[in-house]
């Protein structure tokens, strides 16, 4: 899709910013924490306009319409699936193309913690995956999503590197105030407009949130499951939650094989994005290998 000016009645106001993801990575905590300053509006709502049927159906001007009105000298929308090229593999050429000055913010952290949380979030949400071991083999995304050299390599094809701000939840965590200074620098806003107090409360983290119970996992993937609970009083239900699901963070018990798998295909892509980002290997400290071993252009980290 492309446009012309003069298909719209003036000039419209698009986004300064995209926040691609990662998903699991800390994209809750830094939207909210962007609206926190005077300078600053990022879209409530997820529009998921590049990756979604809604390109063709919606239209730019009803995307661009997101952004009117609004006196803030920075606006900027967050959608996580952007970030998860096998979705969708037009998103980073649509936006370079349609919004080719804006600036792409993408959050992420060690690779192998967000399958960890991604998964554990996907059962507390009644997803049928299973074990860890037996999500990573089925659910791509788990995986693909936490390839972040592989995902922003889609979108340095379209947009120049000082476009492009990589974050790291580590950072996040060990000094919110400096993250979001930085964050302001990156966009041109004052850095110290933030709430620095809001910003060092984690937002919408697993853990806070009910999960199933190994059984009801099971039950989940059952393909009888969803008939019977749709005929099922809500007494029966309620009490069925109770005692199927439990509190807190839903733990991963990883097979030691499948972990090394895990870890053996992410390794490259984590090597070459913290080379690119000119972060020590260390930042990142996997169980079975070790990545100041690992060769970027193989497919098989070293064993440490």
């Amino acid at each position: 899709m492309t446009f012309q000016f003069h298909e719209f009645d003036r000039m419209p106001r698009t986004p300064d910013f995209i926040l691609i993801g990662a998903m699991k990575c800390g994209t809750t905590s830094l939207k909210q924490n962007l609206n926190t300053h005077d300078e600053i509006h990022v879209v409530p709502e997820e529009p998921r306009f590049f990756h979604s049927d809604r390109y063709d159906e919606q239209g730019l001007e009803q995307y661009f319409s997101l952004f009117e009105g609004r006196a803030e000298a920075v606006v900027g929308e967050s959608s996580g699936f952007y970030a998860w090229d096998s979705w969708c593999e037009d998103t980073a050429e649509r936006m370079g193309r349609d919004v080719p000055e804006a600036k792409i913010l993408y959050i992420i952290r060690h690779p192998v913690e967000r399958v960890e949380s991604h998964w554990a979030w996907g059962i507390g949400n009644g997803q049928s995956w299973g074990t860890i071991n037996e999500a990573v083999q089925e659910v791509d995304r788990l995986i693909e999503m936490s390839l972040h050299w592989r995902q922003l390599s889609r979108y340095r094809t379209h947009f120049d590197d000082d476009q492009i701000k990589v974050l790291f939840l580590e950072d996040l965590k060990a000094d919110s105030r400096a993250f979001f200074r930085d964050c302001g620098r990156f966009l041109g806003v004052n850095p110290d407009g933030f709430d620095f107090g809001e910003a060092a409360t984690p937002k919408n983290q697993t853990a806070d949130k009910r999960t199933d119970t190994r059984l009801a996992q099971r039950l989940r993937q059952w393909s009888g499951f969803w008939s019977l609970k749709g005929i099922l009083p809500d007494s029966v239900i309620r009490l069925g939650k109770q005692v199927l699901r439990r509190d807190g963070k839903m733990e991963p018990d990883w097979d030691e094989a499948m972990r090394r798998r895990v870890e053996e295909r992410l390794a490259p892509d984590a090597a070459r994005m913290l080379d690119y980002c000119e972060r020590s290997r260390g930042l990142w400290s996997f169980d079975t290998l070790s990545l100041k071993k690992v060769d970027p252009a193989s497919d098989v980290g070293a064993a440490a």
